[in-house]
């Protein structure tokens, strides 16, 4: 009997101590249950912020990967173009078609002549005035003013104004005009017959959307916009209004026949009105030195000053103030030696010439 009512009291207990046991467990799994559901609310917050930065980023590289691409393929065609205009006289309309012509390749290219021709035509459709700017910078409208030969120009029989292009390396103006002004210092255009014979290209293209990377391209257009707000160029603002992004490359190459005057722009230089400024000559340092360069002891000697040397950088026995002694002699003898005061050796004229005696025309 007793061992009964103690079982009974044991199984008691037991299932007391598992009613306290699980409510006491329940809220511990409830708070880990709301934990994790925090936590998990917490990673999407996360996601939802990083990732589309993320892919932003990403979508921006691939952009600028885009223009590079874009940049290399517009040297290329400006190249062709340069290339067609020094054979062709400087010819706006060669120059135009040989730039289409070479970025045929950036609308797809081919390797079919049908394929080319497609992608020909999708150039040529737009690559038109509205959206490529070409730039004739060289030769200006004062190259012309300085070095047009009018003989030239009426043997090729032409209204417009022409700059020779032969027998550079030994004429300096038109053979017809020998008095030229060609010092770049005072003509107009600041330069020299060799100059006005270089061609310069400035093309300024427009990346169409269809090129662009959706949201990247647009964002970039919108920065261009908002940055260089205050940009004169009214081609370049048609271009971002367009939703284009503008690229502008340059090229210079020598010109292989007579450069024809077509409305060639006047820019002997920036901001002066068409008007060149020379900047004047540089430091002339200290000049070659009178021994031979290949002397590894050769080196200039500095130039005299009168402020400090005791002679007053007069030749040696010259009187200051004295006319007939050349300050050009330096300390050579030509001085003393008109005065009878030296020998043609340049030693004393008290001492014999085969003295021995050091002569004044060593650095002292």
């Amino acid at each position: 009997m007793a061992a009964a009512l103690n079982s009974g009291k044991d199984a008691c207990r037991i299932e007391t101590s598992e009613r306290v046991s699980s409510r006491v467990v329940r809220p511990v799994r409830r708070a880990s249950a709301l934990i994790r559901k925090r936590e998990w609310g917490a990673t999407l917050v996360e996601f939802v912020v990083v990732v589309p930065t993320v892919l932003f980023l990403l979508m921006s590289l691939i952009q600028y990967g885009l223009l590079y691409h874009a940049k290399s393929q517009l040297n290329y065609a400006a190249f062709e173009a340069a290339r067609a205009g020094t054979t062709k006289n400087a010819d706006p309309a060669a120059i135009r078609t040989a730039f289409t012509r070479a970025i045929t390749g950036y609308y797809g290219g081919g390797t079919t002549t049908a394929e080319l021709a497609t992608s020909h035509a999708k150039a040529a459709a737009d690559t038109t005035a509205a959206n490529v700017r070409i730039e004739i910078l060289l030769p200006t409208k004062e190259s012309f003013d300085d070095y047009a030969s009018p003989a030239l120009a009426a043997k090729l029989k032409l209204a417009s104004r022409v700059i020779p292009n032969t027998n550079l390396a030994f004429i300096q103006c038109p053979m017809d005009v020998p008095g030229c002004n060609n010092d770049p210092k005072t003509n107009k255009s600041g330069q020299t017959l060799a100059d006005a014979n270089l061609l310069k290209l400035r093309v300024t293209y427009g990346i169409p959307e269809k090129k662009q990377i959706p949201l990247a391209g647009k964002f970039m257009n919108w920065a261009l916009g908002i940055l260089n707000g205050g940009d004169t160029d009214a081609f370049r603002l048609g271009l971002v209004a367009a939703g284009r992004i503008p690229v502008v490359v340059h090229t210079v190459m020598r010109m292989q026949s007579p450069a024809y005057e077509n409305a060639n722009v006047g820019i002997p230089g920036p901001g002066n009105d068409s008007k060149p400024e020379d900047p004047g000559p540089g430091d002339p340092g200290l000049g070659l030195p009178a021994c031979p360069v290949t002397d590894p002891a050769c080196t200039p000697q500095p130039e005299c000053d009168s402020a400090t040397d005791t002679n007053g950088c007069l030749p040696p026995g010259c009187i200051r103030g004295d006319a007939s002694c050349d300050p050009g002699c330096g300390k050579n003898y030509c001085c003393l030696l008109d005065k009878g005061l030296v020998n043609p050796d340049g030693s004393p004229v008290d001492a014999s010439p085969v003295t021995g005696l050091p002569s004044i025309n060593t650095n002292r």
